[in-house]
C-alpha cells in the first residue's frame, strides 16, 4: 500500500511539472509572435510612407506566409499532437512521433524552400542609390578621410 501511494505521489508530481512547463512553453510561444506581429505592422507602415512600397510589400507578403506557418507548427506541435495523443491508443503511440517529425519536417522544407539562395533574390535586392553609397564610403574609408587618420 505504501508503494502504491508513493508512486501515486510521484506521478502527480510528474503531471504537475508537465503541465508547468507545458504553460510555460505556449507562453514562449506567445514570446515570439509579438515580436513578428510588431514587425509586420512596422513593414506595413513603411509601405505607406515609403517610395519603395512595391518591394516592401513583397517582403512582407512573404513575411505573412512565415508567420502563418510558424503559427500553425508551433500550435500544432505543441497543443495539437497532445490532443491527438488523449484520443489515439496505446498501441499507435509511434503516430504521435510520425505526425510531430513530419510536421517538423515540412516546416523545414517550406522555409528552405522559401528563403532558398537564388541569383536574383527579391528580397535581398540592394538599389542603386544604396550601392553608390556603401562604394563611396569604401573609397573614403580606404584612404583614412573617415576617421581622421
Amino acid at each position: 500500500m505504501l508503494f502504491r501511494n508513493k508512486q501515486f505521489q510521484e506521478t502527480i508530481a510528474w503531471l504537475q511539472w508537465h503541465d508547468t512547463l507545458l504553460v510555460i512553453d505556449i507562453m514562449c510561444c506567445g514570446a515570439v509572435f509579438f515580436p513578428i506581429y510588431w514587425s509586420i505592422t512596422g513593414l506595413k507602415e513603411a509601405s505607406k510612407t515609403d517610395g519603395k512600397a512595391a518591394r516592401t510589400l513583397e517582403k512582407l507578403t512573404l513575411f505573412k506566409k512565415v508567420y502563418i506557418v510558424i503559427v500553425v507548427y508551433m500550435y500544432f506541435t505543441r497543443v495539437g499532437v497532445l490532443e491527438i495523443g488523449g484520443l489515439v491508443d496505446y498501441r499507435y503511440s509511434w503516430v504521435l512521433n510520425a505526425l510531430e517529425e513530419g510536421a517538423s519536417f515540412a516546416f523545414f522544407v517550406f522555409l528552405f524552400y522559401n528563403f532558398k539562395p537564388i541569383e536574383r533574390n527579391p528580397y535581398l535586392v540592394i538599389d542603386e542609390e544604396e550601392e553608390n553609397d556603401a562604394r563611396n564610403l569604401l573609397e573614403t574609408d580606404r584612404f583614412g578621410d573617415t576617421f581622421g587618420l
